[in-house]
C-alpha cells in the first residue's frame, strides 16, 4: 500500500524531522509545506521515502481560505506523482503513536475509504457564522502583535454584527459537514476535490475555518459519501478554545499505550 503524508508546518522543526523519521518508508512519499513567513527553512532528509518540500510556499493565516489553498497545494503536488492509495494531511507538531507497521494495517483494513474523525453537522449557531456569513479582516486574528491581534478582532465582530442586523447570509441551501482537518483520503477522493478547485475556492473564500468543512461537505454531497468512515481514535488532541495544547514528550509513552493512531501537537520545549 503506498502512501502520501501530507505535512503542513510553520514551526517546531526538530519535531517535524522526527516526524519524517517516524513515516520514513519505502511505500510512503512525504510532501513538506512550511509557511512563507518562516525566513530561515530547515534541512530536512529522509532515507528511505521521497522527500519533497514544496517550492511554492503559501502565507498561511488561521481561520481564512488560505489553510485551504495549501491543502489542495499539496493534494496537487502528490497526486502528480502518484497514485497513491491514501493521501494524509498532517501537521508538522504531530507523531503517530503507532509504528509504520501497524498504521499501515490500519488502512488496509479500511477497504479503500476515505478516514475522517468528528464527522458532524456544526452546532447550527457555528454553522450560520462559519460557513453563512462572511468572515473578513481575519488574517491578524491569531497575530503575535497585540495591537493588530485586537484590531483585527474588533474589525472581525463589527462586520460579523452588522450582517447579523441586515439578514445578510452567503451560501444559501448548501448543506455542510464538519470535521477535523487532519484527514486521511483515498485516490479517488483527492481527484474528485481537486475536480471541484475553483468551486470550492468561491465558496469558501470568506468562511471562518473553512477547512474544517470543505472536504467533508464535498464528499458527503458527491458519489463517494458511503466511501467514508468516521474513525474517533484517529487523532489524539486537546483542544482549547481555538487552538490546540501541547503534549510533553514525556507523555508520549502512556499514550502510545491508547488506541490512537497519531496526536498532536508536541513542542521541542
Amino acid at each position: 500500500m503506498k502512501h502520501a503524508w501530507l505535512v503542513i508546518a510553520h514551526n517546531e522543526f526538530e519535531i517535524l524531522q522526527m516526524l519524517i523519521d517516524a513515516l520514513d518508508h519505502p511505500e510512503s512519499d512525504i510532501y513538506v509545506h512550511i509557511d512563507k513567513k518562516v525566513k530561515e527553512l530547515p534541512v530536512l532528509h529522509a532515507s528511505k521515502s521521497k522527500l519533497q518540500v514544496l517550492e511554492k510556499r503559501l502565507d498561511v493565516r488561521w481561520g481564512t481560505v488560505s489553510q485551504i489553498r495549501c491543502e489542495l497545494a499539496l493534494f496537487e503536488a502528490a497526486s502528480a506523482q502518484g497514485p497513491y492509495d491514501y493521501y494524509h494531511v498532517i501537521s508538522g507538531v504531530t507523531l503517530p503513536l503507532k509504528p509504520f507497521s501497524e498504521l499501515d494495517a490500519f488502512f488496509r483494513a479500511q477497504d479503500g475509504k476515505s478516514v475522517l474523525t468528528g464527522l458532524c453537522i456544526d452546532e447550527p449557531y457555528q454553522e450560520r457564522l462559519k460557513m453563512r456569513r462572511y468572515n473578513f479582516f481575519l488574517d491578524n486574528y491569531q497575530a503575535a502583535d497585540t495591537t493588530k491581534r485586537r484590531m483585527s478582532q474588533f474589525l472581525w465582530k463589527s462586520a460579523i454584527a452588522m450582517q447579523r442586523i441586515l439578514g445578510i447570509e452567503t451560501n444559501k441551501g448548501r448543506v455542510f459537514y464538519k470535521a477535523s482537518n487532519w484527514l486521511s483520503l483515498t485516490e479517488e477522493a483527492v481527484k474528485y476535490i481537486l475536480s471541484r478547485k475553483e468551486e470550492i475556492l468561491k465558496v469558501y473564500r470568506y468562511t471562518l475555518c473553512g477547512d474544517e468543512f470543505f472536504v467533508p461537505s464535498e464528499l458527503m454531497s458527491s458519489p463517494l459519501k458511503d466511501r467514508i468512515v468516521s474513525h474517533e481514535q484517529y487523532l489524539l488532541q486537546e483542544m482549547g478554545r481555538a487552538t490546540t495544547g501541547a503534549f510533553p514528550l514525556d507523555a508520549l509513552e502512556g499514550m502510545k499505550a491508547s488506541a490512537y493512531l497519531f496526536a498532536r501537537k508536541f513542542t521541542s520545549r
